[in-house]
């Protein structure tokens, strides 16, 4: 069995439970680009890429209309998701009009999938671990512990890997030019998840990445952090 290295000290008491966790949220970090929305998370990151069109200008007027496909205008969280959208648009200088007066008609796609990723991580190896003394004990009724804490610390560090569930979501966000039906600017918005959440609670980070710099740069993929809000806990 293998355990990560620490102090007697650390293993007992409200200082031993802060310092795993220190630990674990340390262990986070190899997920680059990953929400978690739980845990030691206190930041959400999405990678960000836009096109425009060659005829695509950010000018007046910023008018628009929502678009639907037949039969999506009663689905619920489509309801949700498109008010959250309209805020966005709102926020870097969008009105939401009647399709007579839009200069685009603006639509949006999304979907989520579960998947694995690959991590690793650095354990030590505690050979007394289950030995014939038992866990926790050595020969010498001790049990030695590795670098940091007392003890020779015989044991070099290895790394594991794990496979660890995940959401992988995506939004796409189209902009059409009203009069022609050309599209004319378009954005995508991509997360990776630990824990697979759902696509509920991943779309306000999606939604807000994608018009966190708008316009954006041309073809150039941007990571943008916003900050995880608490989730709510029965």
């Amino acid at each position: 069995m293998l355990h990560r290295a620490g102090s007697r000290g650390e293993r007992t008491g409200a200082a031993g439970l802060a310092a795993r966790l220190a630990r674990w949220c340390a262990t986070c970090g190899v997920l680059a680009g990953a929400l978690l929305l739980g845990g030691c998370a206190s930041t959400v990151t999405t990678e960000v890429t836009a096109f425009g069109g060659a005829n695509w200008q950010n000018d007046p007027p910023r008018t628009y209309v929502l678009d639907h496909a037949s039969g999506q205008a009663d689905q619920l969280d489509r309801q949700t998701y498109e008010k959250w959208l309209a805020e966005a648009l709102a926020k870097v200088g969008f009105e939401q009009v009647a399709a007579a007066q839009a200069r685009y008609r603006v639509s949006m796609e999304y979907d989520a999938a579960p998947g694995l990723m690959r991590v690793a991580e650095t354990v030590y190896p505690d050979p007394w671990y289950g030995g014939p003394w038992g866990p926790y004990w050595g020969p010498w009724g001790y049990r030695p512990w590795g670098p940091w804490g007392w003890g020779p610390g015989y044991w070099p560090p290895q790394t594991v890997s794990r496979d660890v569930p995940v959401t992988y979501a995506s939004l796409r966000v189209y902009f059409k030019d009203a009069r022609t039906g050309q599209r004319v600017y378009q954005v995508t918005a991509e997360n990776q998840s630990e824990d697979a959440h759902s696509l509920a609670a991943l779309m306000p980070y999606m939604i807000r990445s994608a018009f966190a710099t708008f316009p954006a740069e041309n073809g150039k993929p941007t990571r943008v952090t916003l900050p995880a809000e608490p989730v709510a806990q029965k």
